[in-house]
């Protein structure tokens, strides 16, 4: 009896019949060789999976926790104006100089052009947004409204958690003014509004004092770094009667004493741009100048 196996014909596609003497000595090794590959090529695939879970996990972590740092970081600089409005901000320089990738250096600059502080050019290269001062009476009149809203809303729905809150910065911002903090100063007085604004109860108003305020820090550090750390006295007695009223739960005294907060900042700062000094200069008449 002949022992017969089918093999394939791969050009034709047809089973052909091959006595067992004709058999090829590869077809039977061809078995055991295929089931002794498998363990191996699974025991190879297996350490490379885990070592892209070891390098791939903290990845997102680190990414995360640096962007967020970048962007505080320049922001503060930005709201502070040691970025000057118009300042070129390279990813590449910017990355040298936290010692990071360019990528949490990109996703800072994005979070910051959400929020109007930075703006990317046509060719892809970003700057710290230019000030347009004439938006500054605008500006102004915004403060007043949501001063005066947010305080008297603060006086009728705060919980005592969140007046402890009011008054913790409170007391910061007046420590700042002792040792003449000018940027923290700025600073605190956006986070004192904010915190009446949580407690108000309404959290598009809170939202609303973030943005404008985020927007106006740099109005107040203008106008604070003309004042060369003078602060006017009694510049603070506003806060210190607005913390009362809140914890008095009276609206009215509340949005009285908010109203009078955003007057004397809204006086003093048209005051300074009307009586800024101007520079001086000793400039050579016409005509009276060697010609060569």
């Amino acid at each position: 009896m002949r022992i017969c196996r089918a093999t394939c014909d791969a050009r034709a596609g047809a089973f052909v019949t091959l006595p067992a003497a004709d058999m090829p000595k590869t077809a039977k090794i061809s078995q055991p060789s295929t089931a002794k590959a498998l363990p191996r090529t699974t025991a190879k695939r297996a350490p490379v999976k885990r070592g892209k879970k070891q390098d791939e996990t903290p990845e997102p972590l680190a990414r995360g926790f640096g962007s967020a740092s970048i962007y505080d970081r320049l922001k503060r600089e930005i709201l502070n104006l040691e970025l000057a409005p118009g300042t070129l901000l390279d990813e590449t320089e910017l990355s040298e100089r936290f010692h990071m990738s360019r990528s949490p250096v990109r996703e800072a600059l994005i979070r910051l052009s959400a929020e109007g502080l930075v703006v990317t050019l046509r060719n892809r290269s970003t700057m710290v947004a230019p000030f347009d001062m004439s938006t500054a009476p605008s500006f102004l009149d915004a403060v007043n409204l949501i001063y005066r809203l947010t305080s008297r809303q603060a006086a009728m729905h705060r919980t005592p958690a969140q007046l402890e809150h009011i008054k913790s910065v409170q007391a910061r911002h007046q420590a700042a003014a002792d040792i003449s903090d000018l940027p923290t100063m700025v600073s605190l007085n956006r986070d004192f509004h904010v915190a009446i604004a949580d407690a108000s109860g309404n959290a598009f108003f809170a939202q609303w004092t973030r943005n404008l305020l985020d927007q106006g820090q740099r109005i107040l550090g203008m106008y604070l770094h003309d004042l060369n750390s003078h602060l006017p006295s009694g510049t603070l007695d506003e806060h210190v009667a607005l913390v009362l009223a809140i914890e008095a739960r009276s609206p009215d005294a509340a949005e009285r004493a908010g109203g009078r907060d955003a007057e004397i900042i809204a006086d003093q700062i048209r005051a300074r741009l009307v009586n800024r000094p101007v520079a001086t200069f000793d400039i050579e008449p016409m005509g009276t100048g060697r010609r060569s």
